[in-house]
């Protein structure tokens, strides 16, 4: 047989009724307003519940009684604000001016634009030839033809200076216009300093970059004759030596200066007439010609037909 569960201990009991609430509240201090009745707890209770909508701080904060009344509002009157715009302003008035000036200096330039490009007054009609001697006059004349006509604002001074510049003898030439209706090309030729024998046995003029010139650059000109040795192995470096030789000579043993030959560019020799006969001078290359052109001009009154000056720190006369 199971063993008897002890009794449970009893519980105390619950009160049957609450206290009974006041039924009425303690008075409030008066605050001078109107107080609404307070309804009794059994009234309360029977009436239906309702939500109630919190109120607004507005609401719920009561007004103080030192509360400041509001002071009067300050008017701005409207003719303080719009007087800026009603006031003349001298400054709007000078931009106003220049921007007028300007567009009329506008119109006039662009006007006389359009009259130098196609008024007839200003079409290119003259062309004037300057600088030249041995230089055909004609072939620069037929260079600047493609400016007949045309605008001399519109005048192709870069043609006709390249065609210009392209003819035997000219070593530069230079456009300028000649107003109303006018251009004149000048040109400035290259200097003749010797000849050169040619493969077909002729001669032909050259200057100091060996440009050959036309036959009319000879005309009352003193030229050395250069001559290339027979059987050069490199007769153009040869030449080449023999006219940078030439061009470096001080202008009085230039003027000596009867001939000039050479096999290479390493053994350039010169004639050079000497009071009633001539003396030959052994350059060598064209390397140091003033040291060279120098010691030449203290040896020429030594004894002796030949100087060596192929090397200028040590010369030597036989």
């Amino acid at each position: 047989a199971e063993p008897a569960r002890p009794a449970e201990p009893a519980r105390p009991a619950e009160p049957t009724a609450r206290p009974a609430e006041p039924t009425a509240r303690r008075a409030a201090p008066s605050t001078g307003r109107s107080e609404a009745p307070v309804r009794p707890m059994a009234a309360r209770a029977a009436a239906p519940a309702s939500v109630r909508t919190p109120a607004s701080p507005a609401a719920r904060t009561p007004a103080s009684p030192e509360a400041a009344p509001e002071g009067p509002r300050r008017v701005v009157p409207a003719a303080d604000r719009f007087r800026s715009l009603v006031t003349p302003r001298p400054w709007l008035r000078r931009r106003r001016t220049i921007l007028a000036v300007s567009a009329g200096l506008l119109v006039l330039v662009l006007a006389a634009v359009g009259v130098l490009l196609y008024a007839p007054a200003f079409r290119v009609a003259d062309v004037e030839i300057a600088g030249t001697g041995y230089v055909d006059a004609q072939a620069v004349r037929r260079a600047a033809e493609p400016a007949l006509g045309t605008s001399i604002l519109r005048v192709p001074s870069g043609r006709i200076t390249a065609e210009a510049e392209a003819i035997p003898g000219v070593a530069s030439a230079s456009v300028e216009r000649t107003w109303p209706d006018g251009i004149r090309v000048t040109v400035r030729e290259r200097t003749p300093i010797a000849t050169v024998a040619t493969a077909d046995g002729g001669t032909a003029v050259v200057d100091a970059e060996g440009e050959q010139l036309p036959p009319e650059a000879a005309e009352g000109a003193t030229l050395v004759p250069l001559t290339v040795a027979t059987g050069s192995k490199d007769p153009e470096g040869a030449t080449d030596a023999m006219l940078e030789v030439l061009a470096e000579l001080p202008a009085d043993l230039r003027g000596s200066t009867s001939a000039i030959s050479a096999s290479s560019r390493s053994d350039v020799t010169l004639t050079v007439a000497v009071g009633e006969g001539q003396k030959t001078v052994v350059w060598g290359d064209a390397q140091d010609a003033e040291l060279k052109a120098q010691v030449v001009a203290a040896l020429l009154g030594q004894p002796g037909t030949v100087i060596d000056v192929s090397s200028p720190v040590a010369p030597v006369t036989r």
